[in-house]
């Protein structure tokens, strides 16, 4: 089937399980052939586990090369009262992991014996030798680091001749040698016997924190952290799930629940929640990426992660309150430098004749553009384009990228394949960045124009995008609904369910939202209607608007403001 809206988007419906265990969970649950189509799709034979990810999936902390020798020296700095020196990377999988540490670590230590430190754009991710000077004069003997540090050998080095331990805490792939850190915990350790690879940050620093609450004799696990973990976890785009590797999900999960409640860690996220209208009660993996998480990455892009990291932190409510509306500010100034970064792009490819559909491929250079900026801005011309984009901030000497990718392109290979251009690179398939010196550029470019064209040269098209099965208006139903959302959260490694309504008519349109960017109305099928909304589909209300014999390739979702199930528009598409 044939993306009417989505261009070169190809649709298709997978093949169905085995009919016998569709069955088995329709008459284990008494529910809807949908719903087991999608159970039996996701969890084959061991669909109960799908639906319930309970503490089973949790592993034990210890499993995890490099936690015992962590622990022990963590102890040691308990028991002599040692200063703690907390680096956190700047975006919100280093943040949370930051605040986590923190508030964990504090009541262990007599006042002041623990601080933290948040990196920024203009010293880069990791630690700096700004760092390790500052580590070393304020007479901190210990570093734990979070999100980062398994690739800073030279700044590890520096800290051990200074008598300075290091604790390493990361989720990022090690280089063969290993900095010389008295404890490496890293899941991505190519022997690490510890099961879940895809462990954020945030979910490193969690594991070491419950190892040392258990030895200590506190509580075995820190569970009002979760609603950190949770927040990272997301925001970090790991998977949430991996075949039967559920473990980040039953994380998110319990985060979630806390939040339901009203609970956890962090009174500034809740508040922040609040200002945004986010509902506790129904929030989402959407919620956290495109809501909340943004809010909070503005700081590095457009002010001073410090205080998104003070805001996660604050246990007074006017201080909460107060961080909140400085972050808001950073994010209206973030939506103005990337609407104006955006704007530039588009005068570049319309002054320099680019045709990026043609070319496979968009590569932008700008001088001294914002570095905190171009990743968004990245993303946005990916969407638009439907092409891999690398975005580049031109220096006085080096150039800075990031870069987004599409459906069916690798940007990690592609990188990788360059690697003898770059000075540093990493990422991984949809998103990643890299360093250049400025007489690098003009090769560079040439060289993935040529290579996104032998790519092409060996792929026949768009791959097809799978939905899960079929469906008809009378099968849509708050239950069915209702037992999707058992399935949740949502996110990579654990897709939302897609459903297809054939044949059906749209009426009752309108446009909505802000800048009316959005389609609303109701979709017809044999006498049945349902509510629809199709977010930034609103160039294109004439395909809704003519007539009847389209297909809808849709989601399930709720209507808080009237009560009701809605389908939320992903394509529509001909036979």
């Amino acid at each position: 089937m044939n993306s009417l809206i989505r261009e070169r988007r190809i649709w298709e419906v997978a093949s169905p399980p085995d009919d016998q265990l569709i069955r088995e969970i329709q008459t284990a649950l008494s529910c809807s052939r949908a719903f087991a189509v999608v159970l039996a799709r996701r969890g084959g034979n061991d669909w109960e586990r799908v639906i319930d990810p309970d503490s089973r999936a949790l592993h034990a902390p210890s499993s995890m090369s490099g936690m015992d020798a962590a622990v022990a020296r963590l102890m040691r700095a308990v028991e002599d009262n040692e200063r703690v020196f907390i680096h956190g990377d700047f975006d919100v999988d280093g943040l949370t992991g930051a605040a986590l540490l923190y508030q964990g670590l504090v009541p262990l230590f007599l006042p002041g014996r623990v601080k933290v430190e948040v990196g920024d754009r203009e010293h880069g991710h990791g630690l700096s030798q700004d760092f390790v000077r500052r580590a070393t004069s304020e007479g901190f003997s210990l570093v734990i680091t979070v999100d980062c540090g398994v690739s800073n050998h030279e700044e590890i080095a520096a800290l051990n001749e200074a008598g300075v331990n290091t604790i390493i805490t990361d989720h990022h792939l090690p280089l063969p040698t290993l900095p010389p850190a008295c404890a490496v915990i890293d899941p991505q350790q190519p022997t690490d016997p510890y099961p879940n690879k895809h462990l954020a940050g945030v979910g490193v620093a969690y594991k070491l924190l419950s190892a040392l609450y258990e030895r200590i004799g506190r509580p075995a696990s820190p569970f009002p952290f979760l609603d950190l973990v949770a927040l990272g976890t997301i925001a970090d785009l790991v998977p949430l799930a991996d075949g039967g590797e559920v473990e980040n999900r039953a994380l998110v999960r319990e985060g979630f629940s806390l939040l339901t409640r009203g609970e956890g860690s962090s009174l500034g996220l809740r508040v922040l929640m609040n200002r945004l209208n986010v509902n506790p009660k129904r929030i989402t993996a959407t919620d956290i990426g495109y809501l909340i998480a943004p809010k909070l990455n503005a700081a590095n892009r457009a002010g001073d992660p410090k205080v998104a990291f003070l805001l996660l932190t604050t246990t007074q409510l006017d201080r909460a309150e107060y961080l909140t509306d400085i972050l808001l500010d950073y994010n209206r100034d973030r939506e103005i430098a990337q609407r104006d970064l955006i704007a530039q792009a588009e005068e570049q490819i319309a002054a320099e004749g680019m045709d990026p559909r043609e070319d496979g491929i968009l590569f932008l250079v700008g001088k001294y553009w914002n570095e905190g900026i171009i990743g968004l801005a990245a993303s946005n011309l990916a969407e638009r384009y439907r092409v891999p984009t690398v975005v580049i901030s031109q220096g006085d000497r080096v150039s800075r990228a990031s870069c987004r990718s599409v459906e069916g392109f690798d940007l990690g290979d592609c990188l990788a394949a360059h690697a003898e251009l770059l000075l540093q690179f990493g990422g991984h398939r949809m998103a990643a960045g890299f360093s250049v010196r400025n007489e690098s550029l003009p090769q560079l470019q040439e060289d993935l124009l040529r290579y996104v064209a032998q790519q092409r040269s060996v792929t026949s098209g768009p791959v097809p995008r799978e939905i899960d099965t079929e469906v008809t208006a009378k099968d849509l139903d708050l239950r069915l609904y209702t037992n999707l959302h058992s399935l949740s959260p949502y996110g990579p490694g654990n897709p939302h369910p897609l459903f297809l309504l054939r044949d059906c008519a749209f009426d009752e349109l309108s446009l909505v939202g802000a800048r009316r960017q959005h389609v609303k109305g109701k979709v017809l099928q044999n006498g049945h209607k349902l509510p629809f909304i199709a977010f930034r589909m609103g160039p294109h209300i004439e395909r809704f608007e003519s007539g009847s014999g389209r297909s809808l390739v849709f989601r399930t979702r709720f209507d808080d403001w009237r009560g009701t199930l809605q389908a939320e528009a992903i394509d529509l598409v001909a036979d």
